[in-house]
Order: C-alpha cells, then structure tokens, then sequence
C-alpha cells in the first residue's frame, strides 16, 4: 500500500462514527504500523481535513463538509438553481432565515441560505455537514430515507452528537418521533441543535420519489413562538412540495 493510498484509506476511517480516534484506535482498526498510520494522520492534519483535539484525538474538520457538496456537485446545482426564488420568497415573508440542505452520504450539507434581516438571526454555514438526527431539515431527511437506511442510522444513533439537553439519541424515541414527521410532511427543531433556535423542516424529493433534501425556516427561540412556529409549518410543506414539483416528483 503506498503513503498516498494509505493516507486516503486512513481519512476514510472517520466515516464511522464517533469520528474521532486516537492514533492507536486508527491503528487497531487500519492493522498497519503506528508510524506509518502516524504519518498518515499528520499529513491530513497539516492538509485541513483533521484536527488533533485537547484529548489527543484526531477529528474531521469542516473541510469535510466542502467535499461532501462537491460530490452532489449536479445534484445540488440544479436544486440550488429550482430552489432559489422559492427561498427568496420564502424569506421575504417570515423575516427569518430559510436554509437548503442536500443530502450526501449519511449527512446533510447547507448549499444554500438566505439571512435574516434582523439583527438576531439563526444562521448555518456554507458547505457545512450536519448528521441526520438533529435540525429540522436532517430530521426531515432521516424520516424519509427507506427504511432500511434509516434503521442503519438509528442503529448508531447512541454514538452521535448530543448537541443540547433535547438532543434525542435514544433510537426508539427518534423513530416514534419520525414517524410524526412523516406523517405530517414536516419536522420542527425545537433547541435539539441549539437551545436558542426553534424551526421547521420539510424534504425535498426528485422526480424518481427518492428524498434528495430538505427546506427549513427558523428563527430565535424568543421570536418564533408556537403560533408562528405553525404558520411556518404550513409554508414550509408547501415550499418543499412545490420545490419537487419543479424537480419532477409526482407523488
């Protein structure tokens, strides 16, 4: 195996959860010799794909999340391109910020965002990757994927993030809670990404049926109250709905 396979192979290791490893952990789990793997680890370090945290482990840094778009490259361009006027219009009547994820793999990536114009705003990052089973628009793509997806997500769900408090990471608890989601058509984030924020979510769908990505609009948890957090609800469903129309779907 040469240095550059190997330093792929090693970066590759970090798909499976917790993400993060010591450098005896990618060791135990590549079977190669520490130095080598060492050399590996420094070399993607120095590259800006990991970062080494206070405990000594090496973690995926958000450079990740610029591949992880880069590889829905046609995917996202024409949903990017379909779902803009939606956004902006969708902008114009909350005042708040509307965010468009894609999904990629196991995560959901931002490609697209219109701001708030107010001064405290809830605003996601470019390109930035987000597991599915926390936010309103992950949690939007999770409830839709097939079941067997979703069964292998919620299979390692007790190793993901708890973001807040209200992070559910309880497998049997998620599953009840997405079922509700598609029931309805939409999810709501309420402080399980982040304790300040609440906002609503809904998938987005191609013309072969199959969940591509999401919608959502949000706000601060002080601004978006029950009774707008269900007027955003009914916009959100019929933005996303409309957004599959354009992309072909006809369920």
């Amino acid at each position: 195996m040469n240095s550059s396979y190997r330093t792929l192979q090693v970066l590759l290791a970090f798909s499976a959860p917790p993400h993060r490893f010591s450098l005896s952990e990618v060791t135990a789990r590549m079977g190669l010799e520490k130095n080598q793997i060492y050399r590996s680890l420094k070399t993607l370090e120095e590259a800006g794909f990991l970062r080494m945290e206070a405990d000594g482990r090496f973690a995926l840094t958000p450079l990740i999340g610029v591949l992880n778009a880069a590889s829905a490259s046609s995917q996202q361009a024409s949903l990017v391109e379909v779902a803009a006027p939606f956004m902006d219009r969708l902008a114009t009547e909350t005042d708040e910020s509307v965010n468009l994820f894609v999904l990629a793999g196991d995560s959901a990536v931002c490609v697209d965002r219109r701001d708030s114009n107010q001064r405290v705003r809830v605003a996601s990052v470019l390109g930035q990757s987000v597991p599915l089973h926390a936010g309103a628009v992950p949690k939007a793509i999770l409830a839709n994927l097939p079941e067997a997806e979703q069964e292998r997500i919620l299979g390692r769900l007790p190793s993901y993030p708890r973001y807040t408090e209200r992070t559910v990471v309880e497998p049997g608890k998620l599953r009840q809670e997405l079922l509700h989601i598609r029931e309805r058509g939409y999810s709501v984030s309420d402080g399980d990404y982040d304790l300040a924020a609440r906002g609503v979510g809904a998938p987005i769908f191609d013309h072969s049926g199959q969940v591509i990505g999401g919608i959502s609009v949000g706000g601060p948890a002080f601004r978006v109250d029950d009774a707008t957090l269900s007027r955003f609800s009914e916009l959100i469903v019929q933005v996303a709905r409309a957004i599959s129309r354009q992309l072909g779907y006809t369920g």
